[in-house]
């Protein structure tokens, strides 16, 4: 008898755990474990969720790729194979058409104006807002820092400077772009990048400032030009029915730790890191630049026909109703919000 009521209560027991059992929720970075932006907010957000929320909740934290390859997120935080995860917005070109104008060249001069006014077109622009929230729990937004001109011969200031020189670049948004400005463009992958300048393949690597330091393209290309002619937008979502399932008082939490005020504090910090980066260039004797206005708009304008009809094109592609009424509507929101 005394067996069976110790059986009895072992599984009375077990059945008392389970009850209350955590439930956990997979969460995929939109940065490589090691980055600064998941040691800054990504794990230290897992673990104060987890820790809060008194057991009913488990946040577990991955790296880019470490779940799913960052182009496969979009589809799988809609599948619920991921429940939180960061999408680099041109990989759901598809799905999120008008949320791709937040890339539009030279709409932002840094990341921190790209965090504060991605936050404010998905408040303001109806279209926007409703295919994030179809699809989507939107947590807060971000976009990357500064893209730069790294050289190993001169800086590079003007669309002059870039005439007849192989321009290496990561993207084919940026093909039609450098034509524009007289290069010769050259499509890489960024893990080519670091030889093809050492082996003089090519004369300049057009790609964004942080990848400067963290692939080391200053070892063997010394110049550095900060050109604000483009920001990779992010969106960090979760699944809908993840959100769902999680319990009202962690919800609030997710709530009161992310949104707007996030993003610009995200922003601050990227800007920050760059900053240093271009030190830490200047102090190993390279040289870094950051283009004026009066720089930057010679830029501007030399590829102000080429980066329309790119970008009026791939909008129509991808459903944007009237890409150039949307198009105007998003630059004046920039123009109003930072005064230009």
């Amino acid at each position: 008898m005394k067996k069976i009521l110790f059986l009895v209560s072992a599984l009375c027991c077990l059945s008392s755990l389970s009850a209350f059992a955590a439930t956990e929720y997979s969460v995929q970075s939109s940065s490589a474990a090691g980055h600064p932006i998941s040691k800054f907010w990504w794990e230290p957000w897992c673990r104060e969720i987890t820790e809060k929320s008194g057991g009913k909740v488990i946040f577990n934290f991955f790296g880019t790729g470490a779940l799913v390859k960052a182009e496969a997120a979009p589809n799988a935080l809609s599948n619920g194979v991921v429940d939180i995860a960061g999408i680099v917005m041109q990989n759901s070109f598809s799905r999120l058409p008008y949320s791709q104008a937040l890339a539009l060249p030279f709409l932002v001069q840094d990341a921190h104006e790209a965090c504060v006014l991605y936050a404010k077109m998905y408040e303001k622009l109806p279209e926007m807002r409703e295919e994030i929230d179809r699809n989507y729990k939107l947590l807060w937004v971000m976009g990357s820092d500064r893209f730069s001109f790294v050289s190993a011969k001169k800086l590079i200031k003007s669309p002059a400077d870039l005439k007849g020189k192989r321009v290496l670049v990561w993207s084919v948004s940026q093909i039609d772009e450098v034509r524009a400005w007289g290069g010769i463009p050259q499509y890489i992958s960024m893990h080519e990048t670091y030889m093809a300048l050492q082996r003089g393949l090519g004369d300049a690597a057009y790609v964004p400032t942080p990848a400067v330091e963290a692939h080391k393209l200053s070892e063997v290309a010394e110049y550095v030009t900060v050109i604000p002619s483009r920001s990779l937008p992010m969106i960090i979502v979760m699944n809908w029915n993840s959100w769902n399932t999680l319990p009202p008082d962690v919800q609030k939490m997710v709530s009161d730790t992310t949104g707007p005020d996030l993003s610009e504090r995200v922003g601050r910090f990227l800007v920050s890191h760059t900053d240093a980066d271009l030190e830490k260039i200047r102090q190993r004797g390279g040289q870094a630049h950051i283009l004026t206005m009066e720089e930057q708009q010679a830029f501007i304008d030399a590829a102000a026909e080429a980066n329309n009809s790119y970008w009026l094109d791939v909008l129509a592609r991808n459903g944007v109703a009237d890409p150039a009424s949307y198009i105007a509507k998003v630059k004046k929101l920039a123009a109003d919000t930072f005064n230009r």
